[in-house]
């Protein structure tokens, strides 16, 4: 980890005035010249989805900690081309984007999971599973080590580790995590000339569905909780507060229920989304 913070210390801008609030150590600081967040953004059609996003700027990740939410299917949209499983999916994933050109998607989707004591995967989805996308989907194996459930406390981060190199680690929250998984994998256009852009998103997902509109559904994922969020500027962290992102809700706002916390000034939210109230 050592040779990714040196070279994430090459990229960052550390002049900084005032230190107003923290969290588990990441103080929040005036940054000179940071770029301010898009008033807003519009919402690309296919899914039901909380994004936060911050501003193009010479940002070099983006860490959080997140309650997993609790999913639930609608029992009446299934794929029949594919052993009538649920048309909904969740997931809970962090990303980034470079020169407003190249995106990348990693973090959590809720999936299939291998029983340990049998060694047979569960036919239905019922566990929470790493995921990174950037042309091509990629999971780590399916075992136990790898795998988290509802309600679980883990700590999330993509991070910039040499140009066109992300790291992402997902891990048991607190100090002495049993559950880790961590990965370095090629991210086009993540150099240090591109401005880039870095988020954080829940998500209902509709098979097939991308680019359209969202169809009707009683899925709903409820029961997750960031509880704080930061941004990295090199070897810097500053929280993702409201004031450092564009606050999305898609397809529109009554599916996207936003609980405020007490750890608002450090990103900390609560987030239910319902398919149909």
């Amino acid at each position: 980890m050592a040779l990714g913070l040196a070279f994430l210390s090459a990229w960052g801008c550390k002049s900084t005035a005032s230190s107003t609030a923290s969290n588990g150590g990441v103080t929040d600081q005036k940054i000179v010249g940071e770029v301010p967040p898009a008033a807003s953004i519009p919402c690309f059609p296919g899914a039901y989805y909380r994004k936060v996003v911050s501003s193009f700027d010479t940002w070099t990740g983006i860490t959080g900690v997140v309650v997993l939410g609790h999913p639930t299917t609608d029992p009446n949209r299934l794929d029949d081309r594919r052993n009538n499983l649920p048309l909904d999916n969740f997931s809970i994933y962090m990303g980034g984007n470079a020169g407003e050109h190249y995106e990348v998607d990693a973090g959590m989707t809720w999936t299939f999971s291998v029983d340990k004591a049998t060694g047979k995967t569960s036919a239905q989805r019922i566990a929470w599973r790493p995921f990174w996308r950037t042309t091509v989907w990629n999971n780590p194996p399916n075992v136990e080590q790898y795998t988290w459930h509802p309600g679980d406390t883990i700590q999330m981060s993509v991070v910039m580790v040499a140009p066109q190199k992300l790291r992402m680690v997902i891990a048991d929250a607190g100090k002495h995590p049993k559950k880790r998984f961590e990965v370095d994998f090629a991210a086009e256009g993540f150099t240090q000339e591109a401005p880039r852009q870095f988020k954080r998103v829940n998500a209902i997902d509709q098979v097939r569905n991308e680019g359209k509109p969202v169809q009707p559904t009683t899925a709903h994922v409820k029961g997750s909780e960031w509880l704080y969020t930061t941004l990295h500027r090199g070897d810097l962290q500053v929280p993702m507060h409201p004031g450092r992102f564009t606050d999305m809700r898609c397809d529109n706002a009554q599916h996207i229920v936003v609980t405020t916390t007490a750890n608002a000034k450090v990103g900390g939210e609560k987030i239910d989304i319902v398919g149909k109230r």
